[in-house]
């Protein structure tokens, strides 16, 4: 089902409440590391935290350019 509205960037609407969803986690998940981060001394844990980081915010660039290109689309 594809409804080429533009308010739903031709995804159908249980297709973008699971985007929404999706893209709400990782902006979750980014801020609660970025808390934590000031408080972690391990070196290996932050390593780790660090490269969690980068890949959440990859994924909420990826995200943004997957709707960016459906908007495109249109």
């Amino acid at each position: 089902m594809n409804n080429n509205n533009s308010n739903n960037v031709g995804l159908a609407p249980h297709e973008m409440l699971e985007l929404r969803e999706l893209l709400d986690t990782n902006v979750i998940g980014v801020k609660k590391i970025q808390a934590s981060m000031p408080m972690v001394e391990d070196d290996e844990l932050k390593s780790f935290m660090e490269r969690c980081l980068d890949s959440k915010k990859d994924n909420i660039n990826s995200m943004q350019t997957f709707i960016e290109n459906k908007i495109n689309m249109q």
